[in-house]
């Protein structure tokens, strides 16, 4: 073996690291790995104590403490440009079940919201929306039990996809057909159920790995959403703490570092076991969180919040950690619907269903990028929420992020902006007039695409009156959502 061949080798045995013990196979040599996909609700971009893009210092807060996020993160591909498929959460969740869009489903609001303050009176009329996962969609558990019958599959936590619960759609086991309501737990030694779903979780993980099973878990917390809980303990601990320039919310916080400790008791499960060389951890939230009374957005530098289409509500902390992969920030736009074909391609799952529109990641999380084994239909992503939310300043909109540009069109005015998000984050300077050869690019994508799926659209209401719109009593919170990226909520 001559010098070369030497200095070959000893680089190729130095670049397989891993989360935990530094020592793991190449994806592609781990036949039967294991898959844990963790799924926060309502984490805003900025409110972990993780840098969500290199160099902004503002992408992480100045708070809120998520050493065990840090810690997953010091060993995953950390996805700057990591999106939820909507801003809201049940459609979110039917993305990552299906791989597909939720405005390619026709599930553009969360489930069993079909009526009342939101449908009434304003200068649109919503669509109405399905309410539960299709039975005909043939769900990522189902698939993994299809073509690898060897694998158990689970769900713990928030489903909020009616029809039956997880275990209608092919996993295993399951807490059942959960909604928000089974996060409200009011228990201070196990608030919004954080420590349930992982006590749960391993257990459940243990046996597997007791019966030689490979598996497939997803943990889909209630934790950050409403109504804030947290352990007496941690909120004790948090108000000894000085306030940050941005965040200084103790209650959001004491949440969010609990769910962090849950994170926490995964990895050392993980260890403990030794499954840490064969097991895949993916880690996103299902959407933006919600306005607090912090002076800088909890979302970060980013415009909005959930339930709307700005960056606040739909880009996530997202990253992913396992066999092969080392940490390194990738500003490649990514979504929640890439889930569904990337863990196929981990299971070497090749015939996918018809209709999906994810794309693999596996190319994603390589020192050096090459072309995806399945890539994605389109080369936009396209948010459509075609609802109104009042009482977060929302009204009927979508958009569509190709490269570096994103276009949004909110459908009561007709009225487009456009924005260069790699330079602009906090969709600050509309650039409408600057390119329109880009926006009548990106006009004719979305167009397309929404006529291409027969996406529901809002339509006029003959009926409206302006002095009787319900959103007057949200109009400062509107404006404020439509014209300045952070604000002091009242």
């Amino acid at each position: 073996m001559n010098k070369i061949q030497v200095i070959i080798c000893c680089l190729a045995l130095l670049s397989v690291a891993s989360f935990s013990s530094g020592k793991v196979k190449d994806h592609l040599s781990v036949t039967k790995p294991n898959i844990i996909l963790i799924l926060a609700d309502d984490q805003g971009w900025g409110s972990t104590s993780v840098p969500m893009r290199a160099g902004l210092k503002d992408s992480a807060s100045d708070f809120i403490k998520t050493p065990n996020l840090e810690r997953l993160a010091a060993s995953a591909v950390v996805f700057s440009n990591g999106y939820a498929s909507h801003p809201n959460c049940s459609p979110t969740r039917v993305s990552i079940q299906t791989g597909k869009t939720p405005a390619l489903l026709q599930m553009t609001d969360i489930i069993h919201r079909n009526s009342g303050l939101f449908y009434e009176g304003n200068k649109l009329n919503p669509p109405q929306h399905i309410n539960g996962l299709p039975f005909e969609e043939i769900t990522l558990a189902e698939m993994i039990k299809t073509k690898r019958p060897d694998y158990s599959t689970a769900h713990f936590g928030k489903w909020h996809l009616g029809n039956g619960g997880p275990e209608k759609h092919g996993y295993d086991q399951s807490d059942g057909n959960t909604t928000n309501a089974e996060g409200d737990t009011k228990a201070d030694n196990n608030p919004k159920d954080i420590y349930g779903i992982t006590n749960r979780s391993i257990a459940w993980m243990h046996q597997q790995v007791t019966e030689d099973k490979p598996f497939f878990v997803q943990l889909s917390h209630y934790a950050t959403h409403k109504a804030i809980e947290a352990k007496p303990s941690t909120i004790d601990k948090i108000k000894q703490r000085s306030p940050g320039r941005r965040h200084q919310s103790i209650r959001f916080a004491s949440m969010a570092e609990d769910l962090d400790e849950s994170i926490g008791m995964i990895l050392d499960e993980i260890e403990k076991l030794k499954i840490s060389d064969k097991t895949y951890i993916i880690y996103l939230a299902d959407n933006g969180t919600y306005p607090t009374k912090d002076l800088g957005n909890i979302n970060g530098p980013l415009h909005g919040w959930k339930a709307s289409i700005w960056e606040g509500g739909i880009r996530v902390p997202f990253m992913i950690a396992g066999p092969g992969i080392k940490h390194q920030y990738r500003t490649t736009n990514v979504v929640s619907h890439d889930l569904y074909p990337t863990i196929c391609e981990w299971l070497n799952i090749q015939e996918l269903p018809d209709g999906i529109e994810g794309g693999s990641l596996v190319s994603q999380l390589k020192p050096a990028l090459v072309q995806p084994n399945i890539p994605r239909k389109h080369d936009f992503f396209v948010f459509h929420f075609p609802h109104y939310q009042l009482n977060k300043g929302s009204q009927p909109a979508s958009a569509i992020i190709k490269g570096d540009y994103k276009l949004i069109k909110f459908y009561e005015d007709d009225q487009y902006l456009l924005f260069n998000l790699r330079d602009d984050v906090a969709e600050t300077e509309d650039l409408t007039k600057h390119y329109p050869d880009k926006l009548n690019e990106l006009k004719e994508d979305l167009a397309t695409y929404l006529s291409s799926i027969d996406a529901a659209m809002p339509t006029k209401n003959n009926d409206y009156l302006a002095e009787k719109d319900p959103g007057l009593k949200y109009l400062p919170v509107k404006a404020r959502l439509l014209i300045e990226p952070y604000f002091v909520l009242d």
